[in-house]
């Protein structure tokens, strides 16, 4: 008979950090996600998020112009 493996329960803060590190990339099209650890712990989660501008919108040439 084939036994079903054996799962070791997870630290209850593993289980946390890795909610919120799922939290942090949720939608992040840019940016970064930090992970602060301290004795073997996360203690922080950083999330920069980045916004990119498309300038292609300006190469149009306008009226009495040659664009930019």
């Amino acid at each position: 008979m084939v036994q079903a493996p054996k799962t070791v329960p997870q630290d209850p803060r593993e289980e946390l950090a890795i909610e919120q590190v799922r939290k942090a990339l949720k939608g992040l099209r840019y940016g970064t996600v930090t992970l602060i650890v301290q004795d073997g712990i996360v203690i922080q989660v950083d999330r920069t998020s980045r916004t990119r501008i498309d300038y292609s919108v300006l190469t149009q040439v306008g009226p009495g112009g040659e664009g930019i």
